[in-house]
C-alpha cells in the first residue's frame, strides 16, 4: 500500500488532491513526499459475523487519531478512503454539495444498507456528534466490520442517513463499472500501481482540469 500511496502522491491524485489530507498507518509512520503519517495503536484483526474482516478495533483508533488530529476541524465533510480506492475529489464535491451544513453520512452500497468502508464520508457535524458521544453511545464489537459498526454507530448518534449508491463503483458492492461511468466519486479495489493508474486515466481524473 506504500507505493499506491506514493504513485498517488507523485500524481497528485486521490486524497493529495483534497483540499486537506492525513495519512494513518497503525503501530508506526511512513513518509510520503513531505507528509509523514500519523500513527495509531493496532488492534487483532478477527472474522467478523458477516464473515469479512472483524476490524473494528483498529478503524475506532484510526479515527480517533483523526479527531485528535483536528483537521477535520476545518472542514464541511471528511472522508475516509481505502489506499486501493481510486478516488476523485471533484465528483465527490458534487454528490455531497446539496447537503453542505448538514449533520449526515453516506450510504453507499444498498448490500446491508450501509457504508462501504472504502470511501467513508462523514459531515463535519456527524463528526462532532461521534467526538463528543462516540465512545459513550456506541459499542465496538471486534467482530463486526468496520463499516458495519460505522453505519450503526452513526444511527446511534442520530447522524441522518444519505443514501447515495452511485458515490461509490465497488466490485464488492455494485461493481466498479471499469471507471467509466461518468458519474461515482471513488472506484474500488485496484491493489496494484498499474490497475490504480488505469482506472485514474479511464476516470479521467489524470487529466488537467
Amino acid at each position: 500500500e506504500v507505493g499506491l500511496m506514493q504513485a498517488q502522491s507523485d500524481k497528485g491524485a486521490g486524497i493529495f488532491a483534497c483540499d486537506d489530507y492525513s495519512l494513518l498507518t497503525a503501530d508506526g509512520t511512513i513518509t510520503i513526499g513531505t507528509s509523514k503519517s500519523i500513527s495509531f495503536p493496532g488492534a487483532p484483526i478477527t472474522r467478523s459475523v458477516d464473515n469479512t474482516a472483524g476490524n473494528t478495533e483498529l478503524f475506532v483508533h484510526a479515527w480517533d487519531a483523526i479527531l485528535g488530529a483536528n483537521v477535520w476541524r476545518n472542514h464541511t465533510y471528511t472522508l475516509k478512503v481505502d489506499p486501493d480506492a481510486v478516488m476523485l475529489p471533484d465528483r465527490v464535491r458534487t454528490h455531497l454539495r446539496p447537503y453542505v451544513g448538514q449533520k449526515i453520512f453516506v450510504i453507499n452500497c444498498p448490500k446491508g444498507d450501509m457504508m462501504f468502508g472504502a470511501l467513508e464520508v462523514i459531515s463535519y457535524h456527524g463528526l462532532l456528534e461521534w467526538a463528543i458521544r462516540g465512545h459513550t453511545t456506541c459499542n465496538a464489537p471486534n467482530n463486526w466490520g468496520e463499516d458495519k459498526y460505522l453505519t450503526h454507530c452513526m444511527d446511534m448518534l442520530g447522524v441522518g442517513r444519505i443514501h447515495d449508491i452511485g458515490i461509490l463503483g465497488d466490485n464488492l458492492c455494485l461493481g466498479s463499472h471499469n471507471c467509466q461511468d461518468g458519474y461515482a466519486a471513488a472506484y474500488h479495489p485496484f491493489k496494484d500501481v498499474g490497475s490504480w493508474l488505469g482506472c485514474l486515466h479511464r476516470a479521467g481524473g489524470d487529466r488537467p482540469p
